[in-house]
């Protein structure tokens, strides 16, 4: 239910733009129809919204079975403007320009040494994005930098940051802040995946999924009832959950932890092993071709490497009750015949009640998970969507 009948409220408004975001264009009564109150509620908003930009009306589509004068459809309107979006990654950063409806306005990337100290660190990524975001900063609401790190995303500061070390600590999101004149949000890169799949991905008008992120490392992003679940830091380290008593040690100091046997790593030593050609630098996209081509060590190395990652997913299920997984990073390149087996993978290691429960994609956002996601995180905030 909506808060009130004749005052516009952030959380009323939060609901209608949450509304928007998840289903597409709406007319005021499928808002109504929605929140259940009545339509004379949503025109008070609306008309609200719609004075000062942040909503337009569409051109109403005629059908058949229309009668009467069809109704219009609401959708974002210009003045909710353009957002930056960073994404920071060992030694490169991509920067965009994106628009309330994910299309990107213009773009590039930075390449910068992993290892370099905090001062020069934060010169070469201020100057890579101001590069990008100058031109459009008279029409920034906001940019978001999505990193790989520990972050306080409330007070904008990077706590620790392993593969960047001279992160930590960095005033970037002050600086370009000041240096654009529009507020900035920082969020720890894995969860702006799930708020890029919430607003423009598969998880439109998806309130319990988790967004993985399967590459070097296993990181996990989990949405239930349409908020991000975290403790006192944002971060979440699922990939460190224990799946073997007598595993392999991990680079954490634990022992059996998901990541031991479902990251690239694994994969690559295992395909080394295997005397697969290229195995110590294989990715699944390749390991794939090979099985196509009728090589029986690449597809029996694509079965185990699908169960592995199906064990982690099959103890989210279990655990949470979740329905919808969205995979990031090299798995995709795996395409449908992965996707095939890790989805079976993940039935046969669920419990028969739930086992029509869990499903599997691929991300379709491409390289660009990561931006839209950091756009995603300032959209969230600028519109006062809770999460």
């Amino acid at each position: 239910m909506l808060l009130s009948s004749g005052d516009v409220g952030i959380q009323n408004r939060a609901r209608i733009f949450q509304a928007l975001a998840d289903h597409g264009p709406l007319s005021r009564a499928d808002l109504a129809r929605m929140a259940d109150v009545p339509r004379a509620t949503i025109g008070t908003i609306v008309a609200s919204l719609l004075t000062s930009g942040m909503l337009e009306e569409r051109v109403a589509r005629r059908t058949v079975a229309t009668v009467g004068q069809p109704p219009r459809p609401l959708w974002f309107g210009p003045e909710l403007g353009l957002r930056g979006a960073v994404l920071i990654q060992p030694g490169t950063m991509q920067v965009a320009v994106v628009d309330v409806q994910g299309q990107i306005v213009s773009e590039g990337e930075t390449a910068f040494p992993a290892q370099a100290p905090r001062e020069e660190l934060q010169r070469r990524l201020l100057d890579g994005a101001i590069g990008v975001l100058a031109p459009f900063a008279d029409k920034l609401t906001g940019t978001g930098i999505a990193v790989p790190a520990i972050c306080d995303s409330d007070r904008a500061e990077v706590l620790a940051c392993t593969p960047l070390p001279g992160l930590a600590g960095t005033r970037l999101p002050l600086e370009l802040e000041q240096h654009t004149g529009a507020p900035v949000v920082l969020e720890e890169d894995v969860r702006a995946l799930a708020l890029g799949q919430r607003w423009f991905g598969r998880a439109r008008g998806v309130d319990d999924f988790a967004a993985l992120q399967l590459g070097e490392g296993i990181g996990a992003a989990i949405m239930t009832g349409g908020r991000l679940r975290h403790g006192e830091l944002t971060i979440s380290e699922v990939g460190h959950t224990c799946v073997d008593l007598d595993g392999d040690q991990c680079p954490c100091g634990l022992t059996g932890c998901w990541e031991t046997i479902a990251s690239l790593h694994w994969l690559r030593r295992e395909a080394a092993r295997l005397g697969i050609p290229g195995g110590e630098s294989t990715a699944p996209r390749a390991l794939t071709w090979r099985a196509a081509d009728g090589d029986t060590a690449a597809a029996g190395l694509l079965a185990l490497y699908a169960d592995h990652i199906a064990v982690g997913i099959a103890n989210l299920v279990h655990l949470l009750s979740l329905s919808l997984f969205i995979l990031h990073g090299e798995v995709v390149g795996g395409g449908e015949p992965l996707r095939d087996q890790i989805q079976a993978a993940v039935q046969r290691r669920t419990l028969p009640q739930l086992s029509a429960l869990p499903r599997v994609e691929f991300s379709q956002l491409d390289h660009r998970a990561g931006l839209l996601g950091a756009a995603a995180a300032v959209l969230t905030r600028q519109l006062g969507i809770s999460t």
